[in-house]
């Protein structure tokens, strides 16, 4: 597939995001690991006030 194929078939959402990052020149693959480090810390958050469920 081109990268025109795959960009077409994506939701309207994520062309909005692609399109702006790539006009304020934001690396999407950092943006991501950001996102994973926060998912992370909010698990680990979230496991401490409530207690681990994994037993």
């Amino acid at each position: 597939m081109t990268w025109e194929e795959i960009y077409s078939s994506l939701p309207i959402q994520s062309r909005m995001i692609i399109d702006i990052a790539e006009a304020y020149r934001v690396d999407l693959t950092e943006l991501a690991n950001l996102q994973v480090q926060k998912q992370e810390s909010d698990t680990h958050l979230n496991e401490v006030i409530h207690g681990s469920k994994n037993y």
